[in-house]
């Protein structure tokens, strides 16, 4: 059992919330070149050849590390990493999912290097921002390097939109009747697909969220405070997972579809909404959606709920391999990662959303990227509250029953209430309560 003691967040502090240290920078090792397995998951075409350019700047720096990058799907890695790690045959270095489920199960089997001593050495608890740091942290010991803070909501074509006079649903009554105008239309409502699992995870995330709001979200991930089969969690799960399937929201074939088949019908203009989070951001931009207004919103909100919220949490981290025989080289190269110059270039080539404080005055950012910063600039300063991405930070069990029941539910072979109990069950095989978070020290 994987016992939950990465702190959950508050994104308030995320973005835009420390001043930026020195980048601790350390010379060339003197020594034989060496080689660093870095295993990522930048498929993206646009992000890959970012980051093989910043990957490329670390080698000129540093002739004598050679960096061999392999690229897996997010898939692919969750299905290869543990067993390359333990028998030693994995990579150095991992770009791999936070939390308890994913990297925390590495963390606990000892296959992943404690980072504390590097984190002093090179100063970065003055660089990143400490709520994201508690995010990959374990019983207080840090473990990973956050790279991107996600915002999850749903992008709609305000363009489409207006062009078939439908009006922007502002609760899930009107989302309801959206879905039966736009289907009646030839549309997709909603691009949302579920295969293979991991997507309905986030749809629980903002639902939740909407009907009993951030701070009673919070209590129940921190301090078992309250319960995952309350009658207004079963709503909430009826809302998304019933109501709009019933309305013909989604697609028919919702569970055999992928992420990427879900990105292809939006960008096509065959679906007019899209809920997912910020890491699609550069697949709608005016190069690849031309005379296209692509829009982000927070989720509707649900009856009965608290109101509208976005949601938040960190993605992916770095993580050196307890295995690899280059630990200083390692840390070496996530210090130059996440120094303040390559900071500019994970905003500007990359255009991810990242813990660290960055000036982007004098960056040409695309007007849909920029939105998404300033709702997290708003957070950062207090304007608004974010719920939680709740598969980052809930013990693997429960990660599995939100993959395989939610799929249950959208073929018609489970209710609400049962999902409900499923959750909560599980939750109790895999959550210890703790007094309190434990941060990084």
């Amino acid at each position: 059992m994987v016992r939950r003691k990465f702190s959950a967040l508050s994104f308030a502090l995320l973005c835009l919330a420390l001043v930026v240290g020195g980048s601790g920078l350390q010379p060339a090792i003197a020594q034989d070149t060496i080689e660093l397995r870095v295993w990522d998951q930048f498929t993206d075409p646009v992000e890959s050849e970012a980051v093989d350019a910043i990957y490329a700047g670390f080698t000129e720096q540093n002739p004598n590390i050679e960096i061999v990058r392999e690229v897996f799907s997010t898939d692919q890695m969750r299905q290869t990493v543990n067993t390359a790690i333990a028998s030693g045959t994995g990579p150095d270095i991992i770009f791999y999912d936070a939390g308890p489920g994913f990297a925390g199960v590495l963390a606990e089997a000892g296959l992943l290097s404690p980072l504390d001593e590097m984190a002093e050495q090179y100063g970065w608890r003055d660089r990143i921002a400490s709520a994201s740091l508690d995010a990959t942290s374990l019983d207080g010991t840090l473990y990973g390097l956050p790279l991107q803070v996600d915002l999850i909501g749903t992008y709609y074509n305000q363009t489409l939109m207006d062009q078939e006079g439908f009006a922007i649903p502002q609760n899930v009554d009107e989302l309801v009747s959206f879905c039966q105008q736009a289907s009646e239309a030839g549309y997709v409502p909603l691009a949302f697909t579920d295969n293979p699992g991991w997507q309905a995870g986030h749809q629980f995330s903002m639902v939740t969220t909407n009907m009993i709001g951030p701070d009673a979200l919070q209590a129940l991930l921190r301090d078992n405070q309250g319960s995952w089969d309350s009658p207004e969690i079963v709503s909430a799960i009826d809302a998304y997972f019933v109501q709009l399937r019933d309305a013909g929201c989604f697609s028919p074939d919702v569970n055999a579809l992928t992420n990427d088949d879900a990105a292809a019908m939006f960008q096509a203009g065959q679906a007019l909404m899209y809920p997912t989070g910020s890491w699609m951001v550069q697949n709608f931009t005016p190069e690849t959606m031309p005379d296209m207004d692509v829009q982000f919103m927070s989720f509707p909100e649900l009856n009965g709920g608290q109101g509208s919220y976005w949601v938040s949490g960190v993605g992916s981290a770095y993580y050196i391999s307890s295995a690899s025989e280059q630990q200083e080289a390692a840390g070496q190269f996530l210090d130059y990662l996440f120094s303040p110059e390559v900071a500019q270039q994970w905003v500007q080539d990359a255009q991810f959303f990242i813990p660290m404080s960055v000036d982007t005055s004098g960056m040409d950012l695309n007007p849909l990227y920029q939105s998404v910063l300033d709702q997290l600039n708003a957070a950062a300063s207090g304007e608004i509250q974010f719920g939680q991405n709740i598969d980052v930070v809930a013990p693997p069990e429960f990660n599995d029953v939100m993959t395989n029941g939610f799929q249950a539910m959208l073929a018609g072979d489970r209710t609400a209430e049962e999902q409900a109990a499923e959750l909560q069950a599980a939750w109790d095989a895999g959550y210890e309560a703790t007094p309190a978070a434990t941060p990084a020290s």
